[in-house]
Parts: structure tokens; sequence; C-alpha cells
């Protein structure tokens, strides 16, 4: 017999305090809900779900979230606060289409972040291993956030915050160049002009937000 709603809930926040060892089950059992909603359970119970699905997933190891952003693709039920977390680990496809939702999102009023673009250029070109730290303070993010967005070996996740924040093409395609460990060059550096502004600046702030 399934569990009401409430049941399950309080099944959920009880795996939560298990602590880090039942994180990834408890991210798996939120995903299977959400991703099949129960006909009887009532539309307005999923926020408090959904809540506990995102600060979940901001818990568990990259591996766990690599394995749950391959489920999400096509389900355009979820928030897209939600979708958001899974940007940096989503599949292609995926990726599409969060930065598609927020690009369309309606414009919020967070306060701009001036990017000083020849001094992260210059850090760059001269801070090697350390780059990431300077990265994350100039850009206003979570130095977490910050090296998974260097490490993605497709550009794409540094050109939505290059662009997001303001600066130009050429700047995101120096740092770029400069960062880039492996992965086919040629379309990192096209990444840029294939990144919604809108959908850009919206989720940089999201990535901004989480620090």
């Amino acid at each position: 017999m399934a569990q009401a709603p409430r049941e399950r809930l309080k099944h959920l926040l009880e795996l939560a305090a298990q602590g880090p060892a039942g994180r990834a089950a408890l991210l798996g059992e939120l995903a299977d809900l959400l991703l099949d909603w129960p006909a009887d359970y009532a539309l307005a119970m999923r926020a408090p779900f959904e809540a506990l699905f995102e600060k979940t997933a901001r818990e568990v190891d990259a591996r766990t979230r690599v394995d749950v952003a391959r489920r999400l693709e096509g389900h355009d039920e979820l928030p897209v606060a939600v979708l958001n977390e899974f940007f940096l680990e989503a599949p292609r496809g995926l990726r599409a289409r969060i930065l598609a939702l927020n690009d369309v999102q309606d414009a919020d009023t967070e306060e701009t972040v001036t990017v000083d673009g020849p001094s992260l250029l210059e850090a760059a070109r001269t801070m090697n291993g350390t780059f990431a730290g300077a990265f994350a303070h100039t850009l206003s993010l979570p130095e977490a956030t910050a090296t998974e967005i260097l490490g993605d070996a497709t550009g794409q996740s540094l050109a939505v915050v290059c662009k997001g924040a303001g600066l130009d093409r050429a700047t995101f395609s120096a740092i770029a160049l400069l960062v880039a460990r492996d992965g086919d060059i040629a379309a990192r550096l096209s990444a840029f002009d294939q990144v919604p502004q809108s959908g850009a600046e919206r989720l940089t702030g999201f990535w901004r937000a989480r620090g």
C-alpha cells in the first residue's frame, strides 16, 4: 500500500537525518517520487518534496548528481530552480532545456556585479593551479561551483558564467584557452555564441546565490 504524503515526507526526513550516509538514497527516493507523482497525491504537496530534493542535491557527491541528472531529461514539470541544481552534471539535451527555461523566466532584480575582465584574464595567465579561487572571488561564486565550471571540458559552463557576468567573447575565449586541459577546443570556443543572454544571466545569478 502506498504511503500517504505526510507519512512519506516523514520517512524521507528520517532518511535525511541519517546524514551523509543516507543522502544518496534520499535523493534517489525523491527523484522516484517527483518523476512519477502518485495520482492520489495532491499537487499542492509537491512543494515540500521539491524543496527537500533541491537541498539534498547540494549535499551529495558528484557521481550521485550525475546519475540523477540523467533521469531528469524530459521532465519539465520540475521547477527551473530544481533543474538548475543539476546543470553542471546534466547531459547536453537537459542543459539546453535548462538554459531555455531560464531564458524565459521573469526578469529578477538582483544587484549587478561588476567584473574586472582584464584582471580576471591576467589571473588566468599567471595563477595556474590557484586560478579557481580568484575566478570565484571575482565573479562572486562559491569556490566549489567555480571549480566545477572551470573543469567542464565542453566550455559551456564557462560560457554561461562569462556571458552572464557581462564579459565579452574575447575574454571568454582567452580564459577558455588558458584553462583548457582536454576536450574539443573549437567546440569549447563556439559555446559562447550558443548560450542565450538572459538564460546565462539567470543561471549565473542562481550560482551566485549558492554562496
